[in-house]
Order: structure tokens, then C-alpha cells, then sequence
């Protein structure tokens, strides 16, 4: 069930409000008769079938029908030849013409009643003029062994490379206000550097859902910042998200996207960042139309991640002893703090933790703290046993080998050492990550 929760919230429906009619394609071949035309669009980086079949008269095909196509690119793929072309659809193209030769469609493209789609055949021809021009240099280059030769070939891929940039903002520039506009500055967006990136997606367009470039940029974003602290993290989710507040199918695509992600990428501090965008957009009910389930299904991972968050209530998880076999809860018989440390065999890092902890224990006893320990590994029971046994601890060493206890999701334990420091009343009152700032800690507190 949850599987199907995340595949709905990544998914958006997209609306097709404000669209006064149907919507016919026709295309009409040029000596030759297609077996089955079928009509797809773009959603991320794969392509859905919009239409299986279209119908037909001869050498003509019409995709026709009453509600009108949510905008985006969409693909007119032929079944029994290896071609295909794309079309641009938005509110004002949805009724047009296209003639073309089926050897080379778009070459020979003509098309009526839709400005936006001529210039975008137009752009398209102008790319693969120079395409090929730039194939053509840089394979004389490769073998050309002249260096003013080579130095002349440099010149001529530099006046390309102008070339694609000069058509490329031409045809955004004129084009202001349309799909094929919004469409190129989306497409061209990641070269762009930083958060400047986002100033060339038109987040009032829903059309650039059904393209294979939006979810590049927020793609993009999110790998921009990923390794900054959770709070810069978060200051970012909040930017993009403001910016697609501009469209309510920008808007959920956005936030679903980014809730799915943090869900499933784990690192110190993400399952904070989830916490947050759980709370502030979904909980809170800012994301319209989510079903009650959906809901219910987001609490309880936010819950699950929230619980290792400072401040909160600690979980007190069912291990076992690894020496003994015996089963018990981490949180009993706390006396003033608890210091719940979680390691792996081989960690050098748990190493220099767990020899500070030694080194401190007498004082942390006499500060009426106790001390456990958690193993992460995923072995046999004899072998963390065995590991246990050449630790030598002073104190209790436990393990789950089947993470029964749900010790990982419940702590977040992504990476080792870390250090939990809970109180009698079971709150979470600091957690503590890599040796030396374990080392300070448990040094003030052995005081």
C-alpha cells in the first residue's frame, strides 16, 4: 500500500481548466500508408501512452477527441517504422495540420493553424544543421595531426557553439508567452549557474510537466545543495517552492517530488528536512486534494522520522543482549541519562568513540549515567557476538540482526558512530555524530 501512496504523490494530475474545446491532429504522409499511429507525451524521463491508436483514411491520421490534451510535448510514433516526431500542445494548439515526407519528417514538416509548432520544426532543422556541422569538425579534428589545422577547427566548433546559443535566445526572446518559449529556456535552465537556474522555468506553466526537462531542474536543485546542513536544505525546498506556488499542478508536482525524495535518500539530517516539508505542506493542508489515506500514510513516516529528532519522545526499542541472548528494552531503568551509542564492526571512527566511552565510563557511573551500545551490523548473531566479546565493553552491547525493533528508521541510523543522550522522562536531549564531538561530550559529562 505504501508502495502505491509514493508512486501517486511523485504523479500529478494535471488539469486542463480555462481549455475551451477538443482537440484534432492531423497528419497527413506523404506517399505512404502508416499500419498504427499512436500519440504519447513526455512525464519526467519516460514517455505514457496518451492515445493507442489513431484513426485513418488512407495516408491521413487523425487523433481527435471531445476534452482537449493537457499541455506538454507529446510524441506522434509510427508502429511499423523507426520514426517518430514531436509536437508542442498548449490551450491554443490543439486543432492543426501536418504534411510531411515519413523518410524524413522533419525535414519535410509543413504545418497549418499552429504558428507555435512551425517555428518549432523551424528551430529544430536549425539545431541539426549544426549538429552535424559539429560532428563533421570534430571528427576532422580527431584525426588532424596540423595544429593550425586543429587551432581552425577549434574556431569553427567556438562560432558553433555561438551559433546554437544565439538561436536558442533568439527563439525564447520571440517567442515570449508560449509553450516553445518556456519550453527551451526550461530546457537550457541547468546551464545556467546556481539558484539562477530557476529564473528560467516558467512555474505558471503546467505544460512543462509533460516535457522531459522540468524535473531536471528540480532534479538539479536538489543536488545543488545536498551537501549543506539540513537547514540550508530546507531553505531551499522553501525557495522552489514558493516558485511553484505559481500553478496548483507545479505546486503539487513540486512537493510531492520533494516529499517522495527525502523519504527515500538517507543522510544526517534528512529525515529533519522530511519532518518539516511533512508539516509545513502536507499536514498542515497546504497541498490541496490529498486523500485522507495519503495523509495518515505521511504522519506516520513524519512520525517515524520525527522520533529521533532532539526533543522528542525516544523509542524504546526490544534488542538483544548480544552476550547473553537475552531480550530487553533500551529505555528501562534509566537512572539520570542514558547514553545510547549505536557502532559497526571496522568503524575506525566507532573505534575512537568507543575507547573515549571507556576511557570516561568510571565517571559517567558515578554520574549515575548508563551506558549502552547498539551494534549496526547486519551479520549472523555469532558473529556480532564474537565482535561484542572482542570489544570487551564495560557496559551492555545489544544488537537486532533482523531490525525487528525498526532501530534504524526509529534512530535514523545512517552512518556510525552516533551518540544519543536521553533523559529519565525518555526525551531525546542531544544526538551526537563522529568521534570527537562524542569524545567532548562524554568527557564534560564524566565530570
Amino acid at each position: 500500500m505504501k508502495k502505491k501512496f509514493w508512486l501517486l504523490l511523485s504523479m500529478v494530475v494535471l488539469t486542463v481548466a480555462g481549455f475551451a474545446q477538443g482537440y484534432k491532429l492531423t497528419i497527413k504522409f506523404s506517399h505512404y500508408k502508416p499500419q498504427k499511429v499512436r500519440l504519447a507525451y513526455y512525464y519526467e524521463d519516460k514517455q505514457y501512452l496518451a492515445v493507442d491508436s489513431a484513426s485513418q483514411s488512407g495516408s491521413t491520421v487523425v487523433f481527435q477527441g471531445a476534452e482537449p490534451l493537457p499541455g506538454g510535448i507529446y510524441s506522434i510514433i509510427l508502429n511499423d517504422v523507426p520514426t517518430y516526431f514531436d509536437v508542442l500542445i498548449d490551450k491554443d494548439n490543439q486543432n492543426f495540420t501536418m504534411k510531411c515526407d515519413v523518410n524524413d519528417p522533419q525535414k519535410t514538416m509543413k504545418i497549418s493553424g499552429s504558428e507555435v509548432n512551425a517555428k518549432f520544426f523551424d528551430y529544430q532543422r536549425r539545431m541539426t544543421e549544426l549538429n552535424i556541422e559539429q560532428h563533421r569538425l570534430d571528427t576532422l579534428k580527431k584525426y588532424e595531426k596540423d595544429s593550425s589545422k586543429i587551432k581552425e577547427y577549434d574556431s569553427k566548433l567556438s562560432e558553433i557553439d555561438d551559433e546554437y546559443q544565439k538561436a536558442l535566445k533568439e527563439t525564447v526572446e520571440t517567442n515570449k508567452g508560449n509553450i516553445l518559449s518556456d519550453m527551451l529556456d526550461c530546457l537550457n535552465a541547468p546551464n545556467n549557474p546556481g539558484n539562477s537556474q530557476l529564473d528560467h522555468v516558467n512555474f505558471s506553466n503546467p505544460a512543462l510537466l509533460r516535457t522531459p526537462f522540468f524535473y531536471k531542474v528540480i532534479r538539479a536543485h536538489i543536488a545543488r545543495h545536498i551537501e549543506e546542513g539540513q537547514y540550508e536544505i530546507m531553505r531551499q525546498n522553501d525557495l522552489i517552492i514558493s516558485k511553484a506556488k505559481a500553478n496548483a499542478d507545479i505546486y503539487h508536482y513540486v512537493t510531492g517530488y520533494l516529499l517522495t525524495f527525502y523519504r527515500t535518500f538517507f543522510k544526517l539530517g534528512i529525515n529533519e528536512v522530511f519532518v518539516r516539508l511533512a508539516d509545513k505542506y502536507f499536514l498542515a493542508d497546504t497541498v490541496k486534494g490529498l486523500s485522507e489515506e495519503n495523509r495518515q500514510m505521511i504522519k506516520e513516516q513524519r512520525d517515524v522520522y520525527n522520533a529521533s529528532i532532539p526533543g522528542s519522545e525516544a523509542v524504546n526499542i526490544k534488542v538483544c543482549n548480544t552476550l547473553t541472548g537475552d531480550s530487553l528494552n533500551v529505555l528501562d531503568n534509566i537512572k539520570d541519562k542514558l547514553l545510547l551509542l549505536f557502532w559497526a564492526n571496522g568503524c575506525g571512527h566507532c573505534d575512537s568513540a568507543e575507547n573515549a566511552i571507556k576511557y570516561y565510563y568510571n565517571g559517567l557511573k558515578k554520574n549515575n549515567i548508563t551506558v549502552i551500545s547498539v551494534t549496526n551490523d547486519k551479520h549472523s548473531y555469532e558473529s556480532l557476538k564474537y565482535n561484542s566479546q572482542q570489544k570487551n565493553f564495560p557496559w551492555i552491547d545489544c544488537c537486532d540482526t533482523k531490525n525487528n525493533s525498526r532501530y534504524r528508521e526509529y534512530y535514523y541510523i545512517v552512518s556510525t558512530p552516533v551518540l544519543y543522550i536521553i533523559d529519565r522522562q525518555k526525551i531525546i536531549i542531544n544526538k551526537v555524530v563522529g568521534e570527537d564531538r562524542i569524545t567532548d561530550i562524554v568527557q564534560k559529562l564524566s565530570e
